[in-house]
Protein backbone atom coordinates (compact mmCIF):
# COMPACT_ATOMS: atom_id res chain seq x y z
CA UNK A 1 0.00 0.00 0.00
CA UNK A 2 3.20 2.35 0.57
CA UNK A 3 3.35 2.69 -2.77
CA UNK A 4 -0.11 4.41 -3.52
CA UNK A 5 0.43 6.48 -0.48
CA UNK A 6 -0.59 10.14 -1.20
CA UNK A 7 0.73 13.13 0.89
CA UNK A 8 -1.92 15.23 3.18
CA UNK A 9 -3.96 17.93 0.93
CA UNK A 10 -3.50 15.87 -2.06
CA UNK A 11 -6.11 13.64 -1.70
CA UNK A 12 -8.70 16.09 -3.67
CA UNK A 13 -6.33 16.66 -6.48
CA UNK A 14 -5.63 12.46 -7.28
CA UNK A 15 -9.29 11.98 -6.83
CA UNK A 16 -10.15 14.39 -9.50
CA UNK A 17 -7.54 12.85 -11.82
CA UNK A 18 -8.75 9.30 -11.06
CA UNK A 19 -12.13 10.12 -12.02
CA UNK A 20 -11.41 12.37 -14.76
CA UNK A 21 -9.51 9.53 -16.26
CA UNK A 22 -12.25 6.72 -16.17
CA UNK A 23 -14.99 9.23 -17.09
CA UNK A 24 -16.46 9.12 -13.75
CA UNK A 25 -18.87 11.87 -11.84
CA UNK A 26 -17.14 13.33 -8.85
CA UNK A 27 -19.28 15.03 -6.15
CA UNK A 28 -18.51 16.55 -2.83
CA UNK A 29 -21.97 16.42 -1.01
CA UNK A 30 -22.58 18.56 1.93
CA UNK A 31 -24.30 16.05 4.46
CA UNK A 32 -24.27 18.36 7.70
CA UNK A 33 -23.24 21.46 10.16
CA UNK A 34 -22.86 21.36 13.58
CA UNK A 35 -21.59 23.04 16.60
CA UNK A 36 -21.59 27.56 17.29
CA UNK A 37 -20.00 29.75 15.21
CA UNK A 38 -16.70 29.57 16.47
CA UNK A 39 -16.19 26.20 16.66
CA UNK A 40 -18.18 24.99 13.67
CA UNK A 41 -17.62 20.89 12.35
CA UNK A 42 -18.40 20.18 8.91
CA UNK A 43 -19.19 16.61 7.58
CA UNK A 44 -18.69 15.92 4.12
CA UNK A 45 -19.13 12.40 1.85
CA UNK A 46 -17.45 12.04 -1.65
CA UNK A 47 -20.16 10.71 -4.41
CA UNK A 48 -18.71 8.65 -6.95
CA UNK A 49 -21.12 7.81 -10.12
CA UNK A 50 -23.88 6.63 -8.12
CA UNK A 51 -21.58 5.04 -5.04
CA UNK A 52 -21.26 7.04 -1.78
CA UNK A 53 -18.32 6.59 0.24
CA UNK A 54 -17.31 7.23 4.26
CA UNK A 55 -18.40 10.29 5.52
CA UNK A 56 -15.63 12.68 6.60
CA UNK A 57 -15.21 15.68 8.81
CA UNK A 58 -13.30 19.07 9.47
CA UNK A 59 -13.14 22.74 11.17
CA UNK A 60 -14.34 24.02 7.41
CA UNK A 61 -15.55 22.86 4.28
CA UNK A 62 -12.01 23.29 2.43
CA UNK A 63 -10.71 20.33 5.46
CA UNK A 64 -13.66 18.52 5.36
CA UNK A 65 -13.70 17.98 1.42
CA UNK A 66 -10.06 16.80 1.74
CA UNK A 67 -10.47 14.29 4.29
CA UNK A 68 -13.78 12.96 2.61
CA UNK A 69 -11.16 12.65 -0.31
CA UNK A 70 -8.92 10.43 1.62
CA UNK A 71 -11.71 8.41 2.87
CA UNK A 72 -12.68 7.80 -1.12
CA UNK A 73 -9.27 7.08 -2.30
CA UNK A 74 -8.03 4.67 0.35
CA UNK A 75 -11.55 2.84 -0.12
CA UNK A 76 -11.07 2.29 -3.64
CA UNK A 77 -7.15 1.49 -3.32
CA UNK A 78 -8.00 -0.47 -0.18
CA UNK A 79 -10.91 -2.87 -2.56
CA UNK A 80 -8.51 -2.74 -5.50
CA UNK A 81 -5.70 -3.77 -3.97
CA UNK A 82 -7.63 -7.14 -2.28
CA UNK A 83 -8.63 -7.63 -6.06
CA UNK A 84 -6.11 -6.86 -7.88
CA UNK A 85 -3.20 -5.95 -5.79
CA UNK A 86 -2.91 -2.57 -7.41
CA UNK A 87 -5.40 0.37 -7.93
CA UNK A 88 -7.94 0.16 -10.97
CA UNK A 89 -6.80 0.68 -14.19
CA UNK A 90 -10.94 0.73 -14.94
CA UNK A 91 -13.61 2.36 -12.75
CA UNK A 92 -14.49 0.44 -10.11
CA UNK A 93 -17.64 2.41 -9.07
CA UNK A 94 -20.48 2.46 -12.04
CA UNK A 95 -21.21 5.69 -13.55
CA UNK A 96 -24.86 6.78 -13.81
CA UNK A 97 -26.89 6.32 -16.83
CA UNK A 98 -26.62 9.39 -19.15
CA UNK A 99 -30.15 11.16 -18.83
CA UNK A 100 -31.23 13.55 -21.91
CA UNK A 101 -31.35 16.51 -19.40
CA UNK A 102 -28.04 16.37 -19.24
CA UNK A 103 -25.74 18.89 -21.50
CA UNK A 104 -22.68 17.18 -23.75
CA UNK A 105 -19.44 18.67 -23.80
CA UNK A 106 -17.25 18.59 -26.78
CA UNK A 107 -14.29 16.33 -27.45
CA UNK A 108 -11.66 16.05 -30.00
CA UNK A 109 -12.53 12.53 -30.92
CA UNK A 110 -16.23 11.87 -29.14
CA UNK A 111 -19.21 13.48 -27.19
CA UNK A 112 -19.65 12.49 -23.03
CA UNK A 113 -22.65 13.10 -21.08
CA UNK A 114 -21.46 15.53 -18.23
CA UNK A 115 -23.96 17.45 -15.04
CA UNK A 116 -25.37 21.11 -16.20
CA UNK A 117 -22.38 23.56 -16.47
CA UNK A 118 -22.26 27.37 -16.57
CA UNK A 119 -22.54 27.98 -20.37
CA UNK A 120 -20.64 31.71 -20.46
CA UNK A 121 -17.74 29.64 -18.07
CA UNK A 122 -17.77 26.76 -20.74
CA UNK A 123 -17.31 29.32 -23.90
CA UNK A 124 -14.96 31.38 -21.61
CA UNK A 125 -12.66 28.09 -21.35
CA UNK A 126 -13.26 27.34 -25.16
CA UNK A 127 -12.12 30.78 -26.55
CA UNK A 128 -8.92 30.56 -24.37
CA UNK A 129 -8.01 27.48 -25.59
CA UNK A 130 -8.58 28.37 -28.85
CA UNK A 131 -7.76 32.20 -28.53
CA UNK A 132 -10.51 33.30 -29.98
CA UNK A 133 -12.27 36.13 -29.00
CA UNK A 134 -16.13 35.15 -27.08
CA UNK A 135 -18.42 38.21 -26.89
CA UNK A 136 -21.58 39.00 -25.25
CA UNK A 137 -23.49 41.98 -27.07
CA UNK A 138 -26.95 43.89 -25.48
CA UNK A 139 -29.00 44.16 -28.08
CA UNK A 140 -32.20 45.20 -26.46
CA UNK A 141 -34.03 45.93 -23.28
CA UNK A 142 -37.88 46.00 -23.34
CA UNK A 143 -40.56 46.15 -20.89
CA UNK A 144 -41.40 48.35 -17.41
CA UNK A 145 -39.04 48.95 -14.68
CA UNK A 146 -40.25 46.16 -12.95
CA UNK A 147 -40.13 43.50 -15.56
CA UNK A 148 -37.34 44.04 -17.61
CA UNK A 149 -36.48 41.75 -20.77
CA UNK A 150 -33.07 42.02 -22.13
CA UNK A 151 -31.55 40.41 -25.18
CA UNK A 152 -28.21 39.58 -25.63
CA UNK A 153 -26.21 38.19 -28.90
CA UNK A 154 -22.86 35.32 -28.56
CA UNK A 155 -20.23 36.53 -30.62
CA UNK A 156 -17.54 33.88 -31.48
CA UNK A 157 -14.79 34.95 -33.34
CA UNK A 158 -16.57 37.31 -35.86
CA UNK A 159 -19.41 35.63 -35.99
CA UNK A 160 -22.55 35.71 -34.08
CA UNK A 161 -23.60 32.44 -33.06
CA UNK A 162 -26.77 33.19 -31.23
CA UNK A 163 -29.36 35.16 -29.06
CA UNK A 164 -30.71 35.00 -26.11
CA UNK A 165 -33.39 36.65 -23.51
CA UNK A 166 -33.71 36.78 -19.96
CA UNK A 167 -35.47 38.78 -17.09
CA UNK A 168 -31.73 39.80 -15.92
CA UNK A 169 -28.73 40.67 -17.98
CA UNK A 170 -26.96 37.58 -16.52
CA UNK A 171 -29.68 35.23 -17.73
CA UNK A 172 -29.76 36.76 -21.31
CA UNK A 173 -25.91 35.98 -21.44
CA UNK A 174 -26.63 32.31 -20.40
CA UNK A 175 -28.87 32.02 -22.88
CA UNK A 176 -27.01 33.40 -25.65
CA UNK A 177 -24.23 30.97 -24.72
CA UNK A 178 -26.22 28.22 -24.31
CA UNK A 179 -27.37 28.38 -27.96
CA UNK A 180 -23.59 29.05 -29.16
CA UNK A 181 -22.78 25.99 -26.89
CA UNK A 182 -25.92 23.69 -28.82
CA UNK A 183 -24.47 25.19 -32.03
CA UNK A 184 -21.17 24.29 -31.70
CA UNK A 185 -22.36 21.05 -30.36
CA UNK A 186 -24.32 20.45 -33.30
CA UNK A 187 -21.54 21.12 -35.31
CA UNK A 188 -19.23 18.62 -33.61
CA UNK A 189 -21.36 16.04 -33.90
CA UNK A 190 -21.71 16.78 -37.73
CA UNK A 191 -17.98 16.76 -38.97
CA UNK A 192 -17.43 14.03 -36.20
CA UNK A 193 -15.62 11.27 -37.92
CA UNK A 194 -14.21 13.68 -40.85
CA UNK A 195 -11.61 15.50 -38.84
CA UNK A 196 -10.74 16.56 -36.11
CA UNK A 197 -13.28 18.27 -33.16
CA UNK A 198 -12.57 22.32 -33.15
CA UNK A 199 -14.50 21.96 -29.19
CA UNK A 200 -12.77 21.72 -25.93
CA UNK A 201 -12.88 18.03 -24.22
CA UNK A 202 -15.12 17.13 -21.40
CA UNK A 203 -12.30 16.51 -19.08
CA UNK A 204 -10.90 20.30 -19.75
CA UNK A 205 -14.42 21.47 -18.88
CA UNK A 206 -14.74 19.64 -15.26
CA UNK A 207 -10.90 20.25 -14.44
CA UNK A 208 -11.84 23.87 -14.92
CA UNK A 209 -15.07 24.91 -13.82
CA UNK A 210 -15.11 22.96 -10.94
CA UNK A 211 -15.83 26.48 -8.90
CA UNK A 212 -18.01 28.02 -11.38
CA UNK A 213 -22.09 28.14 -10.24
CA UNK A 214 -24.25 25.59 -12.34
CA UNK A 215 -26.55 27.41 -14.42
CA UNK A 216 -29.80 25.77 -16.34
CA UNK A 217 -32.03 27.81 -18.78
CA UNK A 218 -35.17 28.98 -16.71
CA UNK A 219 -34.43 32.46 -16.22
CA UNK A 220 -33.50 32.65 -20.16
CA UNK A 221 -34.73 31.42 -23.64
CA UNK A 222 -32.54 31.08 -26.76
CA UNK A 223 -33.65 31.71 -30.21
CA UNK A 224 -32.15 31.40 -33.84
CA UNK A 225 -29.17 32.32 -34.33
CA UNK A 226 -27.89 34.64 -37.35
CA UNK A 227 -25.12 34.71 -39.43
CA UNK A 228 -23.79 31.28 -39.36
CA UNK A 229 -21.24 29.65 -42.06
CA UNK A 230 -22.89 27.80 -45.07
CA UNK A 231 -22.15 24.77 -43.51
CA UNK A 232 -21.91 25.62 -39.97
CA UNK A 233 -18.44 25.61 -39.31
CA UNK A 234 -16.75 27.96 -36.70
CA UNK A 235 -14.80 30.96 -37.77
CA UNK A 236 -11.13 30.08 -37.77
CA UNK A 237 -9.84 32.00 -34.78
CA UNK A 238 -10.93 35.43 -36.95
CA UNK A 239 -8.73 35.10 -39.80
CA UNK A 240 -11.21 34.42 -42.27
CA UNK A 241 -12.42 37.74 -42.77
CA UNK A 242 -14.38 38.45 -45.77
CA UNK A 243 -11.84 38.91 -49.21
CA UNK A 244 -11.61 42.84 -49.86
CA UNK A 245 -8.88 44.45 -50.23
CA UNK A 246 -8.50 46.08 -47.08
CA UNK A 247 -8.91 42.84 -45.16
CA UNK A 248 -6.58 41.55 -47.19
CA UNK A 249 -3.86 43.73 -46.32
CA UNK A 250 -4.53 43.57 -42.92
CA UNK A 251 -4.20 39.57 -43.50
CA UNK A 252 -0.53 40.00 -45.13
CA UNK A 253 0.36 42.36 -42.63
CA UNK A 254 -0.42 40.31 -39.24
CA UNK A 255 0.83 37.06 -41.46
CA UNK A 256 4.15 39.34 -42.14
CA UNK A 257 4.65 40.38 -38.30
CA UNK A 258 3.86 36.27 -37.39
CA UNK A 259 7.22 35.61 -39.62
CA UNK A 260 8.55 38.65 -38.25
CA UNK A 261 8.41 37.82 -34.69
CA UNK A 262 11.11 35.39 -33.40
CA UNK A 263 13.67 37.67 -34.69
CA UNK A 264 12.16 40.98 -32.87
CA UNK A 265 12.55 42.68 -36.15
CA UNK A 266 8.60 43.81 -36.26
CA UNK A 267 7.99 46.82 -34.92
CA UNK A 268 5.42 45.70 -32.22
CA UNK A 269 7.82 42.94 -31.31
CA UNK A 270 9.80 45.13 -29.05
CA UNK A 271 7.93 44.26 -26.07
CA UNK A 272 6.34 41.13 -26.59
CA UNK A 273 6.84 37.48 -28.51
CA UNK A 274 3.28 36.26 -28.54
CA UNK A 275 2.17 35.43 -31.79
CA UNK A 276 -1.60 36.90 -31.26
CA UNK A 277 -0.65 40.26 -29.89
CA UNK A 278 1.79 41.20 -32.75
CA UNK A 279 -0.83 39.73 -35.53
CA UNK A 280 -4.17 41.41 -33.89
CA UNK A 281 -3.13 44.56 -32.99
CA UNK A 282 -0.64 47.55 -33.34
CA UNK A 283 1.38 50.74 -31.79
CA UNK A 284 1.42 48.64 -28.77
CA UNK A 285 2.86 50.53 -25.85
CA UNK A 286 4.44 48.95 -22.21
CA UNK A 287 2.53 51.46 -20.09
CA UNK A 288 3.00 49.53 -16.54
CA UNK A 289 5.04 46.94 -14.84
CA UNK A 290 4.89 45.10 -11.04
CA UNK A 291 4.67 41.76 -9.33
CA UNK A 292 1.86 40.70 -11.67
CA UNK A 293 3.46 41.30 -14.65
CA UNK A 294 3.19 43.46 -17.58
CA UNK A 295 0.24 45.87 -19.39
CA UNK A 296 0.01 47.26 -22.37
CA UNK A 297 -1.57 49.90 -24.35
CA UNK A 298 -2.36 48.28 -28.08
CA UNK A 299 -4.55 49.22 -30.50
CA UNK A 300 -6.76 46.44 -32.37
CA UNK A 301 -6.16 46.58 -35.80
CA UNK A 302 -9.69 45.54 -36.68
CA UNK A 303 -11.82 48.08 -34.76
CA UNK A 304 -8.73 50.68 -34.68
CA UNK A 305 -10.16 50.89 -30.72
CA UNK A 306 -7.18 51.19 -27.94
CA UNK A 307 -7.46 48.30 -25.32
CA UNK A 308 -5.38 47.67 -22.47
CA UNK A 309 -4.09 43.92 -22.86
CA UNK A 310 -2.09 42.94 -19.27
CA UNK A 311 0.22 40.16 -19.71
CA UNK A 312 0.82 37.71 -16.76
CA UNK A 313 1.85 34.00 -15.37
CA UNK A 314 -0.36 31.51 -15.70
CA UNK A 315 -1.62 30.46 -12.62
CA UNK A 316 -5.13 30.20 -10.35
CA UNK A 317 -5.06 33.84 -9.21
CA UNK A 318 -5.00 35.16 -12.69
CA UNK A 319 -7.83 32.41 -13.17
CA UNK A 320 -10.25 33.80 -10.61
CA UNK A 321 -9.72 37.60 -11.72
CA UNK A 322 -10.51 36.46 -15.55
CA UNK A 323 -13.54 34.38 -14.24
CA UNK A 324 -14.67 37.04 -12.02
CA UNK A 325 -14.18 39.67 -14.89
CA UNK A 326 -16.42 37.56 -17.32
CA UNK A 327 -18.58 37.67 -14.37
CA UNK A 328 -19.29 41.53 -13.37
CA UNK A 329 -20.46 43.71 -16.03
CA UNK A 330 -21.33 47.62 -14.76
CA UNK A 331 -20.51 51.05 -16.13
CA UNK A 332 -18.12 51.60 -12.58
CA UNK A 333 -16.15 47.99 -13.38
CA UNK A 334 -13.42 47.87 -16.45
CA UNK A 335 -14.83 46.07 -18.91
CA UNK A 336 -13.42 42.41 -19.79
CA UNK A 337 -13.34 41.39 -23.39
CA UNK A 338 -11.68 37.84 -23.66
CA UNK A 339 -8.09 36.51 -22.98
CA UNK A 340 -5.66 33.80 -24.19
CA UNK A 341 -2.46 31.97 -23.21
CA UNK A 342 0.63 31.87 -24.98
CA UNK A 343 4.43 31.97 -24.39
CA UNK A 344 6.15 35.43 -23.77
CA UNK A 345 8.90 37.26 -21.98
CA UNK A 346 7.80 38.65 -18.60
CA UNK A 347 9.30 41.75 -16.93
CA UNK A 348 8.73 41.96 -13.31
CA UNK A 349 9.69 45.82 -11.56
CA UNK A 350 9.84 45.96 -7.90
CA UNK A 351 8.78 42.26 -6.75
CA UNK A 352 10.96 40.98 -4.29
CA UNK A 353 9.36 37.54 -4.84
CA UNK A 354 9.75 36.50 -8.64
CA UNK A 355 12.23 38.87 -9.70
CA UNK A 356 14.91 36.01 -9.91
CA UNK A 357 13.19 35.52 -12.93
CA UNK A 358 15.00 35.51 -16.34
CA UNK A 359 13.31 37.90 -19.18
CA UNK A 360 15.32 36.25 -21.68
CA UNK A 361 13.33 33.09 -21.05
CA UNK A 362 9.82 32.66 -22.38
CA UNK A 363 7.18 31.77 -19.64
CA UNK A 364 3.34 30.10 -19.95
CA UNK A 365 1.33 33.61 -19.74
CA UNK A 366 -1.95 34.53 -19.97
CA UNK A 367 -3.03 37.86 -21.78
CA UNK A 368 -6.32 39.75 -21.01
CA UNK A 369 -7.86 41.95 -22.97
CA UNK A 370 -9.91 44.80 -21.24
CA UNK A 371 -11.02 48.43 -21.62
CA UNK A 372 -8.82 50.77 -21.76
CA UNK A 373 -8.90 53.78 -19.81
CA UNK A 374 -7.50 57.27 -21.30
CA UNK A 375 -7.54 59.21 -18.45
CA UNK A 376 -5.27 57.04 -16.63
CA UNK A 377 -6.02 56.30 -12.77
CA UNK A 378 -7.54 58.15 -9.39
CA UNK A 379 -3.64 58.22 -8.12
CA UNK A 380 -2.99 60.49 -11.36
CA UNK A 381 -6.18 62.85 -10.85
CA UNK A 382 -4.61 63.16 -7.26
CA UNK A 383 -1.55 64.19 -8.33
CA UNK A 384 -3.28 66.50 -10.92
CA UNK A 385 -5.26 68.12 -8.49
CA UNK A 386 -2.54 68.35 -5.96
CA UNK A 387 -1.93 72.25 -4.67
CA UNK A 388 -5.26 73.53 -6.00
CA UNK A 389 -8.40 73.65 -4.48
CA UNK A 390 -11.97 73.79 -4.78
CA UNK A 391 -11.91 70.09 -6.20
CA UNK A 392 -14.03 68.70 -3.34
CA UNK A 393 -17.73 68.40 -5.32
CA UNK A 394 -15.63 66.67 -8.20
CA UNK A 395 -14.21 64.46 -5.45
CA UNK A 396 -17.64 63.63 -4.22
CA UNK A 397 -18.74 62.70 -7.26
CA UNK A 398 -16.12 60.42 -8.12
CA UNK A 399 -16.69 58.75 -4.68
CA UNK A 400 -19.93 58.13 -5.25
CA UNK A 401 -19.47 56.00 -8.83
CA UNK A 402 -16.20 54.10 -6.68
CA UNK A 403 -18.96 53.06 -4.09
CA UNK A 404 -21.75 52.42 -6.57
CA UNK A 405 -19.12 49.87 -8.81
CA UNK A 406 -18.29 48.13 -4.70
CA UNK A 407 -22.15 47.44 -4.23
CA UNK A 408 -22.00 46.04 -7.31
CA UNK A 409 -18.99 43.63 -6.59
CA UNK A 410 -20.54 42.60 -3.36
CA UNK A 411 -23.76 41.80 -4.72
CA UNK A 412 -22.54 39.22 -6.84
CA UNK A 413 -20.80 37.32 -3.81
CA UNK A 414 -17.11 38.88 -4.51
CA UNK A 415 -14.58 40.91 -1.82
CA UNK A 416 -12.13 43.29 -3.90
CA UNK A 417 -9.44 43.00 -1.53
CA UNK A 418 -7.16 45.81 -3.48
CA UNK A 419 -9.00 49.10 -3.41
CA UNK A 420 -6.80 51.85 -4.04
CA UNK A 421 -6.03 54.82 -6.21
CA UNK A 422 -3.88 52.89 -8.52
CA UNK A 423 -6.69 50.50 -9.03
CA UNK A 424 -9.66 52.64 -9.77
CA UNK A 425 -9.52 54.23 -13.50
CA UNK A 426 -10.87 56.79 -15.51
CA UNK A 427 -12.48 56.50 -18.42
CA UNK A 428 -12.15 59.28 -21.84
CA UNK A 429 -15.89 60.35 -20.56
CA UNK A 430 -14.80 60.88 -16.94
CA UNK A 431 -15.98 58.11 -15.35
CA UNK A 432 -15.02 55.80 -12.84
CA UNK A 433 -14.25 51.99 -13.75
CA UNK A 434 -12.82 49.45 -10.87
CA UNK A 435 -10.12 47.16 -11.92
CA UNK A 436 -7.21 44.87 -10.98
CA UNK A 437 -9.33 41.70 -9.81
CA UNK A 438 -6.39 40.25 -8.97
CA UNK A 439 -6.44 39.83 -5.39
CA UNK A 440 -10.83 38.93 -5.75
CA UNK A 441 -12.31 36.56 -3.34
CA UNK A 442 -15.75 34.88 -3.45
CA UNK A 443 -17.66 35.25 -0.10
CA UNK A 444 -18.44 31.46 -0.33
CA UNK A 445 -14.75 30.81 0.32
CA UNK A 446 -14.40 28.80 3.82
CA UNK A 447 -10.91 30.20 4.45
CA UNK A 448 -8.93 33.59 3.27
CA UNK A 449 -5.86 34.44 2.63
CA UNK A 450 -3.76 36.55 5.06
CA UNK A 451 -1.87 39.74 4.34
CA UNK A 452 -3.40 40.34 0.68
CA UNK A 453 -3.65 43.12 -0.73
CA UNK A 454 -1.69 46.38 -0.43
CA UNK A 455 -0.92 47.31 3.33
CA UNK A 456 -1.29 50.94 3.49
CA UNK A 457 -5.27 50.11 2.48
CA UNK A 458 -5.79 46.69 3.84
CA UNK A 459 -7.72 46.59 7.15
CA UNK A 460 -6.46 45.37 10.47
CA UNK A 461 -8.58 41.85 10.31
CA UNK A 462 -7.02 41.18 6.86
CA UNK A 463 -3.76 40.15 8.84
CA UNK A 464 -5.97 37.33 10.12
CA UNK A 465 -7.86 34.65 7.88
CA UNK A 466 -11.69 35.41 8.81
CA UNK A 467 -12.95 38.39 6.99
CA UNK A 468 -15.73 39.63 4.76
CA UNK A 469 -17.03 42.34 2.97
CA UNK A 470 -15.75 44.88 5.46
CA UNK A 471 -12.61 44.77 4.24
CA UNK A 472 -13.28 46.87 1.07
CA UNK A 473 -15.45 49.42 3.21
CA UNK A 474 -12.65 50.16 5.22
CA UNK A 475 -10.48 50.84 2.26
CA UNK A 476 -12.98 52.88 0.83
CA UNK A 477 -13.10 55.45 4.03
CA UNK A 478 -9.46 55.70 3.18
CA UNK A 479 -10.09 56.65 -0.40
CA UNK A 480 -12.66 59.10 0.50
CA UNK A 481 -10.44 61.29 3.01
CA UNK A 482 -7.60 60.71 0.56
CA UNK A 483 -9.63 62.64 -2.38
CA UNK A 484 -11.28 64.96 0.00
CA UNK A 485 -8.26 66.62 1.48
CA UNK A 486 -4.83 65.41 -1.04
CA UNK A 487 -1.61 66.21 0.98
CA UNK A 488 0.38 68.63 0.06
CA UNK A 489 3.50 66.36 -0.95
CA UNK A 490 3.81 62.42 -1.14
CA UNK A 491 5.79 62.75 1.99
CA UNK A 492 3.14 64.75 4.15
CA UNK A 493 1.07 61.49 3.17
CA UNK A 494 3.73 58.92 4.26
CA UNK A 495 4.07 61.20 7.54
CA UNK A 496 0.58 61.40 8.19
CA UNK A 497 -1.04 58.35 6.82
CA UNK A 498 -0.87 56.02 10.03
CA UNK A 499 -3.34 58.37 11.97
CA UNK A 500 -5.66 58.58 9.18
CA UNK A 501 -5.79 54.66 9.61
CA UNK A 502 -6.46 55.02 13.11
CA UNK A 503 -9.26 57.54 12.09
CA UNK A 504 -7.09 60.34 13.73
CA UNK A 505 -8.61 63.33 11.34
CA UNK A 506 -6.80 66.49 11.14
CA UNK A 507 -9.07 69.39 12.97
CA UNK A 508 -9.45 71.93 10.02
CA UNK A 509 -10.61 68.68 7.74
CA UNK A 510 -13.51 67.86 11.00
CA UNK A 511 -14.36 71.28 11.22
CA UNK A 512 -14.48 71.94 6.86
CA UNK A 513 -16.39 68.73 6.05
CA UNK A 514 -18.31 67.36 9.60
CA UNK A 515 -20.02 64.83 7.38
CA UNK A 516 -17.99 63.60 5.17
CA UNK A 517 -15.66 63.29 8.82
CA UNK A 518 -18.47 61.27 10.21
CA UNK A 519 -19.18 59.23 7.14
CA UNK A 520 -14.94 58.38 7.36
CA UNK A 521 -15.30 57.74 11.27
CA UNK A 522 -18.11 55.12 10.23
CA UNK A 523 -16.05 53.52 7.35
CA UNK A 524 -12.79 53.11 9.70
CA UNK A 525 -14.29 51.49 12.63
CA UNK A 526 -12.09 49.18 13.80
CA UNK A 527 -15.36 47.20 14.87
CA UNK A 528 -16.56 45.50 11.98
CA UNK A 529 -20.00 45.22 12.49
CA UNK A 530 -20.21 49.49 12.60
CA UNK A 531 -18.97 50.01 9.11
CA UNK A 532 -21.66 50.24 6.69
CA UNK A 533 -22.78 48.41 3.82
CA UNK A 534 -21.57 49.66 0.40
CA UNK A 535 -25.47 50.31 0.01
CA UNK A 536 -25.97 52.44 3.07
CA UNK A 537 -23.00 54.25 2.53
CA UNK A 538 -24.74 55.89 -0.78
CA UNK A 539 -27.83 56.80 1.29
CA UNK A 540 -25.50 58.99 3.19
CA UNK A 541 -23.72 60.85 0.37
CA UNK A 542 -27.04 61.33 -0.72
CA UNK A 543 -26.96 63.63 3.11
CA UNK A 544 -23.96 65.32 1.98
CA UNK A 545 -25.21 66.17 -1.54
CA UNK A 546 -28.36 67.53 0.27
CA UNK A 547 -26.67 69.31 2.52
CA UNK A 548 -24.20 70.64 -0.15
CA UNK A 549 -26.83 71.75 -2.40
CA UNK A 550 -28.77 73.32 0.34
CA UNK A 551 -25.50 75.51 1.33
CA UNK A 552 -24.87 76.59 -2.25
CA UNK A 553 -28.63 77.94 -2.10
CA UNK A 554 -28.07 80.02 0.91
CA UNK A 555 -24.88 81.61 -0.04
Amino acid sequence: MAEYYVKPQLYKGKLHEYCQKNKLQLEYKDVKMEGPPHDRVFTVMVVIGEREYPVATGKNKKEAKEEAAKAAWDSIAQENQTKQGSLPQTPQPQPPKPSPSLLIAFSSDTLEEIQPLDYISMLTKYGLKHNIMVDYKLEDESGPPHKKIFSYSCKIGDKIYGEGTGNDKKAARQAAAKHAYEQLRSQETSRAGRHAAVAISANSLLSNSSGLSSWSSENGTDSASKNMNSDGSLVNKMNDLTATPKNAAMKSKRESATKLAPSFSHPEAKYTKDERLIKDFEEIKLIGSGGFGNVFKAKQIIDKKNYAIKRVMCNDKVQREVQALAELEHENIIRYYTSWTGKDYLNFENSSSISRLRPDLLWDCLFIQMEFCEKGTLDDWIDEKRGKENYQTESLIKFRQIVTGVEYIHSKGFIHRDLKPLNIFISSEDKIKIGDFGLVTSMTDDLRTTNKGTKSYMSPEQAGDKYGQEVDIFALGLILFEILWIFSTGTEKIKEWQKIRECVLPEEFSKNFPLEKYIIEQLLSKDIAKRPSASRVLELLELVAEKNLNNAHTC
